[in-house]
Order: structure tokens, then C-alpha cells, then sequence
């Protein structure tokens, strides 16, 4: 009898541990800077619990989950409040934004609506549509599609691509991810924008198992970002970095540190 109670308990517990789904993630972070401190609190509510790939913090490319959320930041200059929405029906996906940024050269709304279409779970388009209050300033569209590609049951490659209704910006970001064994992953991003302002950035994220990570990424302004995460259970992690600027012309230290709640 006590041999099933334990091996009932043991089968419960690893079935809890694979499980880690969560409906609610919400950040709390704090910057130093040379030049200002920064502070930012923002949360997501999914209608339907979405479920982590092995590390706490990844979850499928897509989402195909109807979720409302809000933020809040606040940069010495600029207070800026925002709350956003998403809503799948059926294979269609509607998704509305607001955002206010008070500062010191005046008050400033941005709205934007989108409206898109899940073709399979690995593909989904939508088109946007932005505007704001700000003095010269026009509403604009833009069009974006993501395309998860399978590599097998775990790894997979991800795009995100966006382009203007001028055809004046384009931007593709790409995802890689992979699960090495013995509890270990790996991500490596790099995101692309060409037009009028060319950028790109490149970084990446090794877990040493499903709690703890280090990652670190550059651009091509030469910002280097470097930093660790640790997960005290399942739904509560930290994580600090370092940041800084290896044109000793733009040199700046960026000191930050996130408080993160996942249930």
C-alpha cells in the first residue's frame, strides 16, 4: 500500500513538472543607465493556459490564444500607459492597441487595429493598421506573417515578416530553437530591418536546464546585452544584465533587473 501511495505521488509530481501551463505572465523590471533610470511593469492574461516547450519562458512561435494585456513604463522623460488585445474566432484573429505617452514635450496617443488569418497552426497573416495624435503624423497600414517551421517533435525555425503598404520598410526576424538533451536548450535570433534606417540585431539564449539561463545579444549600433535567468519554482524567476556600447564614442552602462510571475 505504501509502495502505490508513493508511486502515485511520483507519477503526480513528474505529470505536474512536464505540465507547466500558464494563462497570466507579468514583468516588473528596473534600469540604471548614465543617463536615466527606467522602470517598466507589463502583464499578459491568455483566455486558455499556454504550455511551456521545456524552458519556463518558451512557448510555441505562434499564439493561437485569445489574451488582453497592459503595461506601464516610465523613463524620467516619458510616462507611457498601454493596454492591447487579441481575439481568435474560428480561424480569424482581430487585435486592437492603445498606448498614451505623457512627457515633457506634450501628450501623445497611438491606436492600432489588426485583423488576420490563421491558415494552419503553423502559418498566420494579419494586416495592421496605426495611427496617433502626434503633429505630422498619418495613419498607415503594414502587413505581417509568421511561419513556424517544424524540424522534428521539439526544434523548430521561426519567421516573422513585416512590410509597409509603401514598400519603403521591410523586417524579418527569425527564431531558432532546439533542445540539445539532458535538460538542456538553446535559441539563437536574429531580426533584420532594411529601408530608410538598416538594422539588425543577433542574440541568443542557452538553458542549462528548464529554470536556468544565460543570454546574451548585439546590434549593429554595437549595444551588447549580457545576462542570466534563474527560475525559484515554476512561477517565479529573476533575471539581471548588463548592458553597454562598444563604440567608445557612445560608451554608456546599462545595469537591469526583472522580476517575473508566470501561472
Amino acid at each position: 500500500m505504501k509502495k502505490t501511495l508513493l508511486a502515485s505521488l511520483v507519477t503526480l509530481t513528474s505529470f505536474a513538472a512536464c505540465a507547466n501551463e500558464y494563462q497570466s505572465i507579468s514583468n516588473a523590471s528596473y534600469a540604471d543607465t548614465d543617463y536615466y533610470e527606467i522602470v517598466n511593469i507589463d502583464s499578459v492574461y491568455y483566455f486558455d493556459a499556454r504550455k511551456a516547450l521545456g524552458p519556463y519562458n518558451e512557448f510555441s512561435y505562434i499564439n493561437t490564444k485569445s489574451n488582453i494585456g497592459a503595461s506601464y513604463s516610465d523613463n524620467d522623460y516619458t510616462d507611457t500607459i498601454g493596454v492591447r488585445g487579441e481575439y481568435f474566432f474560428n480561424n480569424f484573429v482581430a487585435g486592437a492597441s492603445y498606448n498614451n505617452a505623457d512627457s515633457d514635450w506634450g501628450d501623445v496617443d497611438y491606436y492600432e487595429a489588426a485583423f488576420g488569418y490563421l491558415f494552419t497552426p503553423d502559418l498566420i497573416a494579419r494586416i495592421h493598421y496605426r495611427d496617433s495624435d502626434a503633429r505630422g503624423i498619418d495613419g498607415s497600414f503594414y502587413a505581417t506573417a509568421q511561419y513556424n517551421l517544424s524540424l522534428n517533435t521539439t526544434d523548430y525555425v521561426g519567421f516573422t515578416a513585416s512590410v509597409d503598404e509603401e514598400f519603403d520598410f521591410f523586417s524579418l526576424d527569425t527564431k531558432y530553437y532546439a533542445e540539445l538533451g539532458q535538460g538542456r536548450y538553446i535559441t539563437v535570433n536574429l531580426d533584420i530591418d532594411a529601408g530608410d534606417f538598416d538594422h539588425w540585431l543577433l542574440g541568443s539564449n542557452y538553458y542549462f536546464n528548464e529554470g536556468l539561463s544565460v543570454f546574451a545579444s548585439v546590434n549593429k549600433s554595437d549595444d551588447i546585452q549580457i545576462g542570466g535567468r534563474y527560475y525559484f519554482n515554476t512561477n517565479w524567476s529573476l533575471s539581471g544584465s548588463y548592458g553597454t556600447n562598444l563604440d567608445s564614442d557612445f560608451e554608456y552602462d546599462m545595469y537591469q533587473i526583472n522580476l517575473t510571475a508566470q501561472f
